[in-house]
C-alpha cells in the first residue's frame, strides 16, 4: 500500500500542429524500498500515434528533451507508436513503417541510467507485433512483454514488470514474474485494465499505464465521454485512478488516434514518477 502521493504539473507552450506535452511530476512512497532507490525516476511516454501525414515532429523532440532533462533512471515507452486500424492491416503496416522510420532519430536520443523499456499496445498488434518489437530493439529499448527487469543498487533490488497488452496481447496474470518474490515492484502496462487481470498474489507497488488518452475530449462538469477502459470512469480518465488493487497512474499520452485526432481540455502528458523510500516526504 502506498503512503503518500504528490503531483506537480508544468505547462508548456503549444505547438501549431500538435500540442506540446505537459510534464506531470508525481511521487509514490513504497514501504520497504531500499534507500538506494529513494528518488528513482521513471519517465513514461505513452500513445504516440504518429501518422506519416503529420510530418512535423516538434512534439516528439520536445518530449525527448523533457524526458532527458529529468535525468531519468528509466524511460518507459508504453505502446501505440503509430496510427493503425484493426480492419486495415495492409494500410496500417505501411503507415507504421513510415512512422517508425520518422520517429527513430528522435527516440534514439533518449538517455536513461538503466535504459529504455518498450511495451506493446493494441495498435502495435494491428500492424504486427513482431515488427514493432524489432524496431524497439533497434532503437535501444528492452522490450518487456510479460517479462520483468531487475535493477540492483548495492544490496537493494527493484523489479520493473512489463505486461503485454490487455486487449490484443496475452496479458499474463503474473506478467512473467515470480509470484512469491517480495521485491518492490513497478508494473508497466499499455492498458490500465491490465491491472484487473494480475494475480492477487503478485506484489505490485505502483502501475503506470496509458491507452485512454485521458479521454481526448473532456467536457467540463461531465468528464470524458470515452475512456476505452473499465478501470477509468468519465471522471477519472487519467491521473491517479482509485482502485483497491494498487496505485495506478494513467497517462494522457502524447498523441491522438483517428478518426478524431483532436484534444479538448485534455493536453498531452509526459509522466515523471519518482519513487520514495519510507520515511521520506514528497518534495
Amino acid at each position: 500500500m502506498w503512503n503518500s502521493i504528490a503531483t506537480i504539473k508544468e505547462r508548456s507552450v503549444p505547438s501549431p500542429s500538435r500540442q506540446l506535452a505537459d510534464v506531470t511530476r508525481t511521487e509514490v512512497c513504497i514501504e520497504d524500498l531500499g534507500m538506494e532507490f529513494d528518488g528513482y525516476t521513471i519517465v513514461a511516454l505513452a500513445d504516440f500515434h504518429h501518422r506519416p501525414s503529420m510530418g512535423d515532429l516538434r512534439w516528439l523532440r520536445h518530449a525527448v528533451d523533457m524526458a532527458n532533462g529529468t535525468m531519468p533512471d528509466v524511460v518507459a515507452l508504453l505502446g501505440d507508436y503509430g496510427s493503425s486500424f484493426k480492419r486495415a492491416p495492409s494500410l496500417s503496416q505501411r503507415w507504421y513503417r513510415d512512422t517508425m522510420t520518422a520517429m527513430t532519430p528522435e527516440l534514439c536520443r533518449l538517455r536513461a541510467r538503466d535504459g529504455i523499456i518498450g511495451l506493446l499496445g493494441n495498435h502495435d498488434y494491428y500492424t504486427g507485433a513482431g515488427s514493432v518489437c524489432a524496431w524497439l530493439t533497434s532503437i535501444g529499448a528492452e522490450v518487456l512483454v510479460n517479462r520483468p527487469l531487475h535493477v540492483r543498487r548495492s544490496s537493494s533490488l527493484l523489479r520493473i514488470a512489463g505486461q503485454d497488452d490487455a486487449k490484443e496481447g496475452d496479458a499474463h496474470p503474473s506478467a512473467g514474474c515470480e509470484l512469491t518474490e517480495r521485491t518492490p515492484t513497478v508494473a508497466l502496462s499499455h492498458n490500465p485494465d491490465g491491472l484487473l487481470g494480475l494475480d492477487p498474489r503478485l506484489r505490485v507497488d505502483v502501475m503506470l499505464a496509458g491507452h485512454t488518452h485521458g479521454g481526448q475530449i473532456v467536457i467540463p462538469g461531465y468528464g470524458a465521454p470515452i475512456t476505452m477502459s473499465r478501470m477509468c470512469s468519465r471522471h477519472s480518465a487519467s491521473g491517479w485512478i482509485p482502485n483497491p488493487r494498487a496505485p495506478l497512474y494513467v497517462s494522457r499520452g502524447l498523441g491522438e488516434q483517428l478518426p478524431l485526432p483532436i484534444r479538448i481540455n485534455c493536453k498531452p502528458e509526459i509522466v515523471v514518477l519518482r519513487l520514495r523510500s519510507a520515511g521520506q516526504q514528497p518534495a
